[in-house]
């Protein structure tokens, strides 16, 4: 299950990207609402184009472009909380000191490696993207 704050602000947004495009479509405002922002990658596939915007492939691989976007985010957020969650750890009188201190190290240390990772990921999905399109459009 979403959390209700992530439900609330992607059905805000989806709300206001359909707005900008001209188009305010009720039907994925209330399926992001109703059914949570899984069906993000889906909207994304389908809302209309903005001027100047072009869309190279299919429906299939659009909808693997935005998936692979939306799972960044995902795997983001969640990576995000436990580092939170690790950093801010209150006062517990049964972990020692020292086993704080690691448990923080390890997860500032667990970031940066999972910054580098993403940057790593995103930079070859995208040149993956490119040679792939390039193919599409004969280019």
């Amino acid at each position: 299950m979403w959390p209700r704050w992530i439900r609330a602000l992607t059905t805000i947004w989806v709300a206001w990207d359909s707005k900008q495009r001209k188009t305010l479509d009720w039907f994925w405002v209330l399926v992001v609402l109703l059914l949570g922002p899984l069906l993000l990658p889906i909207y994304l596939t389908n809302r209309p184009l903005l001027k100047g915007e072009k869309r190279v492939g299919g429906f299939f691989w659009n909808l693997l472009i935005s998936l692979e976007n939306f799972s960044t985010w995902v795997v983001g957020l969640a990576a995000a909380a436990v580092f939170i969650e690790n950093i801010t750890t209150p006062h517990d009188p049964n972990v020692a000191e020292v086993k704080r201190a690691e448990i923080k190290a390890g997860s500032l240390a667990g970031i940066f490696i999972f910054i580098f990772l993403v940057g790593l990921e995103k930079l070859g999905f995208e040149h993956f993207r490119q040679h792939i399109e390039k193919k599409l459009t004969g280019s």
